[in-house]
């Protein structure tokens, strides 16, 4: 609108006119073009070129800035938000540089050029500058803003995954315990029967036995009967044997590696997160305090690595190297670049300097890392665990 109501009326012509807007329409076209180009080398090219185009646009209309200016602020603003920090900070400088320095006297389409007064380009220049700290701005609130609805996303998402896995584990736990309720039933009913059942089938039919015998025969009756004593003796010893291992015998619950891999498996089919673990050279445990505290570090670990690194896959792994065991969780989330220290690591940190360990937290390459060192004798250790 501007140029048709500056250049409607000059000598410059419809030429003029119509090679203005066949390459705003090509400059337009470049900006659209953007949006669907996603590399950084791409859009490079895309912006150097739609800079080009405005130059040229623009160039036989040096003393009328305020069209050159329309047309770069937009190309300001699009280096912002198409272009990572430092390149965009830097290209947009060069373009604003090419808007205040490239002007010099000269001729096109018939007409002599007179270029701006400095005052006026500087002031240009500075509207420039201003639209481009802006877009910084803009563009750094937008992805932070986007971070945060992705990270809420992802905590409703890992709220709900980790219910799921702890309702899985309370269910697994009930299950676990039904199963082994339900087992021991059936061996009581099994001491039950092989004993007492046994003992009483017998008395029973020795019974019947004395019961027929005429009374003439009692040397036989009585011999029977001794019999009856001696085997209701005996059914009477079987029975209070069988119920004193009852009471004996412990039952038998998942522990150290064994309750490890409980764990992952809840966590791996709750949340749907590929979770390996690699035991190495590490032993089982027999330490039952070592045991609880890697057990709750395992746990936390994976907690934080779902819920803050957003990771899709966890790692953890056991080594031993002298009188250490490393337990290392890496994930390949987002990380952080700096540790808020919260209750879960703070707890992890209270656990292991219970016992002389050291909570190592860092971010790694390729997402996040925390690695326990926990003080390990050989004793600690009993038969060798897989990988799951």
């Amino acid at each position: 609108m501007l140029f048709y109501l500056k250049y409607a009326y000059t000598t410059v012509g419809t030429l003029f006119s119509v090679y203005f807007y066949i390459l705003l329409l090509i400059s337009t076209g470049i900006s659209i073009g953007l949006f669907f180009f996603h590399t950084s080398i791409s859009r490079f090219i895309l912006l150097i070129l739609r800079f080009f185009f405005i130059f040229l646009l623009c160039y036989p209309l040096k003393s009328y800035l305020e069209i050159y200016l329309l047309l770069m602020i937009p190309l300001v603003m699009e280096v912002s938000f198409y272009l990572d920090i430092p390149g965009s900070i830097i290209m947009q400088a060069v373009f604003i540089a090419g808007f205040l320095f490239v002007q010099k006297k000269g001729k096109a389409w018939g007409i002599e050029i007179v270029p701006a007064q400095l005052t006026t380009r500087i002031a240009s220049a500075f509207v420039l500058v201003i639209a481009g700290i802006l877009s910084q701005f803009i563009r750094t609130g937008g992805r932070k803003n986007k971070l945060l609805i992705r990270k809420i996303q992802h905590l409703d998402s890992a709220i709900s995954q980790l219910s799921n896995a702890n309702i899985g584990f309370q269910s697994y736990v009930k299950t676990l315990e039904f199963q082994i309720l339900m087992n021991e039933r059936k061996r009581v009913s099994r001491e039950i029967h092989d004993t007492v059942g046994y003992a009483l089938t017998n008395i029973i039919m020795m019974m019947e036995e004395a019961v027929r015998l005429p009374d003439e025969d009692k040397d036989k009756r009585n011999d029977l009967l001794t019999l009856v004593r001696s085997q209701a003796q005996k059914g009477l010893e079987e029975t209070r044997a069988a119920l004193r291992q009852l009471r004996n015998e412990k039952i038998v619950q998942l522990e150290g590696t064994g309750m490890i891999e409980e764990m992952v498996e809840s966590f791996r089919k709750a949340t749907g997160v590929d979770i390996s673990v690699e035991y190495g050279n590490f032993n089982d445990f027999t330490n039952k305090e070592i045991y609880a505290i890697i057990f709750r570090i395992i746990q936390e670990g994976m907690t934080n690595a779902i819920r803050h690194g957003m990771a899709s896959k966890i790692r953890i792994s056991f080594w031993v190297t002298g009188s250490s065991l490393s337990v290392t969780i890496h994930d390949n989330g987002i990380g952080a670049e700096q540790i808020v220290e919260g209750i879960g690591i703070a707890g992890m940190k209270e656990r292991l300097e219970s016992i002389n360990g050291v909570l190592t937290i860092q971010k790694a390459p390729d997402g996040f890392k925390v690695t326990a060192l926990i003080p390990y004798k050989e004793n600690d250790g009993k038969n060798q665990n897989p990988s799951c």
